[in-house]
């Protein structure tokens, strides 16, 4: 925080109600020049008197009694450009104070005016004025403390949305501040209608009035409230387009806001928070949608990291809970992948080497699976455990896994190519892929769930990957895989063969 910006935030407020009382007065003395109530040479001068004291008065008072007010806001303003330490029951209390610090001013305002209202029609009745001078002052000043405290109102807000609150809450909460006043859209508009209507009506009143009491000859009057309506209509016309302005920027500019959110978050941004500035209904919707997007991000974290670990078809099956927790039973195609000599090449090699080499082989391995529609379940050291055909039911997942092993063999050639390029060791697999019914379903305790398929299915894919080890062939895949094959995919039939869990010899093919 700057010098310039302390300065600012300080005095902001002050600044504020001393506009407003001129702005009030201003327009009361025009009106009241316009329309000279006082016929008295000896009162005119009274009056001019009193104004050369009162009026200083009626704007350092304000000044003087809001710096009191002030005095904890001014110390919180210091300690924070000293960015010295402040406890969190004296903010509260700065807070409470600055947001109840319009209201607070107002009530001066009024208080003061009040008195005016009521001293100078003493001081002219104490010094012989008529009745019409007497009632022409009380209704002046009175109308001076209600064009004044109307004005305050809105520039308060203005100047507390745009320049101080942005600075005191910065992430918004404004709701949350206990024993505040809140300044709520309907009482904006009461005194948005207070300061369009019933002011003027009031004014027109008050010149109605003054004309009872007057002993000027007719055609003389009519002009004088010729030119008393025509002045009031005036001036009321452009404080009312000023204020209605305002008041519209007050509200527009946080709508606005919560719009460019709403918007992020349609296109997927939760990075964007609304600036509250308010303790209304719009700083609360403010403040309810900052808490929505973030748990939105939140959770798009948790997705995006849960994504990481496990496939995105299972994230998002997961999350929306299409999942039975009990299982359900699935027709799927099973592929399992597993190195040869990989033992020793750990032995043999540096450890970071081996890390290096399996994360090229299993990325590879995974991209040619996962473009096929398949779901990498799980890498089980060297070795890879795939499912096609769910959780996103597929008829032709016998196909697709074929594809994907042809795919793993022609990607692993292109692999130890690079490898040779830096003198690694080159890879040899062995792919077992077979198709029938699993019971698929999230298993593991409580705390930790896997999605996964048991049965007899899964285990004998993983057997007819061992036997690519016997058969000397890298993909071996069953006989109810190539029922349900289409055409175009080159096979060779092998010997059926007794795998373990089988009374009866398995017919097995080749992939080419």
């Amino acid at each position: 925080m700057t010098k310039l910006k302390l300065l600012r935030l300080k005095n902001a407020m002050i600044l504020a109600n001393f506009i407003s009382n001129v702005i009030g007065v201003s327009v009361v003395l025009f009106l009241a020049h316009r329309i000279d109530p006082i016929g008295y040479p000896e009162i005119a001068d009274l009056a001019h008197r009193t104004n050369m004291i009162f009026v200083p008065i009626a704007f350092l008072l304000p000044i003087i009694i809001t710096l009191i007010y002030e005095k904890p806001i001014r110390r919180y303003l210091n300690l924070n450009y000293r960015r010295e330490p402040v406890s969190e029951a004296f903010t509260t209390r700065v807070h409470q104070r600055l947001l109840n610090e319009p209201f607070f001013l107002i009530a001066v305002d009024l208080l003061i005016w009040f008195v005016a209202a009521l001293l100078y029609p003493a001081l002219f009745w104490r010094f012989g004025a008529d009745r019409a001078t007497i009632h022409g002052a009380f209704f002046l000043n009175l109308h001076t403390g209600l064009i004044t405290s109307t004005v305050a109102f809105f520039v308060f807000e203005h100047v507390l949305q745009k320049r101080v609150v942005p600075d005191f809450f910065p992430n918004g909460g404004l709701y949350m501040t206990p024993r505040t006043i809140r300044i709520r859209i309907r009482t904006r508009l009461i005194a948005l209608l207070f300061a369009c209507n019933l002011v003027p009506f009031i004014a027109f009143l008050t010149l109605l009035q003054g004309s009872y009491y007057s002993d000027l000859d007719p055609p003389l009057l009519l002009e004088q409230l010729r030119s008393g309506i025509m002045a009031n209509a005036l001036i009321f016309m452009a404080v009312g387009i000023w204020l209605t302005m305002l008041v519209s920027s007050n509200l527009t500019r946080p709508l606005q806001e919560i719009i460019r959110v709403l918007r992020g978050v349609r296109n997927g941004d939760f990075d964007k928070t609304v600036r509250v500035t308010s303790n209304d209904e719009i700083g609360y919707t403010g403040d309810v949608i900052n808490e929505m997007n973030q748990g939105l991000k939140e959770r798009d974290f948790i997705k995006e990291t849960f994504g990481k670990y496990v496939a995105r078809e299972v994230r998002d099956e997961v999350l929306s809970g299409r999942i039975p927790l009990d299982g359900e039973m699935k027709e799927v195609t099973i592929l399992f992948a597993d190195l040869r000599d990989f033992t020793p090449m750990t032995e043999s090699h540096d450890p970071k080497l081996v890390v290096k080499i399996m994360n090229s082989y299993f990325k590879e391995m995974a991209d040619a699976i996962q473009q096929e529609g398949g779901l990498v379940l799980q890498f089980l050291g060297d070795e890879i455990y795939a499912v096609f055909g769910a959780p996103i039911s597929r008829t032709d997942h016998p196909d697709r896994a074929c594809r994907a092993g042809v795919a793993m063999s022609q990607r692993l050639i292109e692999l130890n190519k690079g490898f040779a390029t830096h003198g690694w060791p080159s890879l040899r697999h062995g792919i077992g892929i077979h198709t029938g019914e699993a019971i698929a379903a999230n298993m593991g305790s409580p705390d930790r769930l896997s999605y996964l398929l048991v049965g007899d299915t899964v285990n004998l894919a993983s057997r007819l990957q061992d036997l690519t080890k016997d058969m000397g062939e890298e993909i071996i895949i069953s006989k109810a895989t190539r029922s349900r094959l289409g055409e175009g995919i080159p096979l060779k039939e092998l010997p059926a063969t007794r795998v373990k869990g089988k009374s009866q010899p398995v017919e097995i093919y080749a992939l080419a």
